[in-house]
């Protein structure tokens, strides 16, 4: 009987857990652009890898305002179809999320080759602690010195207050000892 009443409670307990964590998910939906100059942000690392520091920025124009780098690294994935997979942070270090990353991967191609592609979100820093979704972006100008993409950010993410401090987190756990 002990151990249905284990179950029982377990359970509830498991219940009210799941159901917490969903109350504290957030939504960010916003739309931002990268600005990626051929000659200023990126390096070549060997003949088919690139490390980059391309821009973000919080409009298309001249006059947007950088708040931000995407840095990481771009591989020639597929030469045929001119596909490059590319690993990136989002390092956002002004605006309101200022302070936050967001880590993503994909493929990009050119304006000819692949104008529209998505990226996948797999985690993030900051107020995006624990972010996951998706960035759809669109080319929307390239010529012989710069790319401008613009992306669609649509993710979940954990805010930073709902995550124990690092020492919250030791102080309660009970650590092994050697006897």
């Amino acid at each position: 009987m002990a151990s249905y009443y284990s179950i029982a409670v377990l359970s509830m307990l498991a219940f009210s857990v799941s159901m917490g964590h969903a109350l504290d998910e957030k939504k960010l939906q916003t739309t931002l652009y990268i600005k990626q100059r051929y000659s200023q942000d990126q390096r070549p690392l060997g003949t088919d890898t690139v490390v980059i520091n391309w821009l973000i920025q919080d409009g298309p124009g001249a006059a947007a305002n950088t708040i931000g780098h995407a840095e990481g690294l771009t591989i020639r994935a597929n030469p045929a179809k001119r596909l490059w997979a590319t690993i990136m942070d989002l390092v956002f270090e002004g605006g309101s999320l200022a302070g936050s990353t967001l880590k993503v991967m994909g493929l990009l191609g050119g304006m000819n080759d692949a104008p529209t592609g998505q990226w996948s979100v797999m985690g993030g820093t900051g107020e995006l602690t624990i972010a996951r979704g998706i960035i759809n972006y669109r080319i929307i100008q390239e010529d012989g010195a710069s790319r401008t993409f613009e992306i669609c950010i649509y993710v979940y993410y954990t805010p930073k207050e709902t995550i124990p401090a690092l020492g919250c987190i030791a102080s309660s756990l009970e650590l092994p000892t050697n006897k």
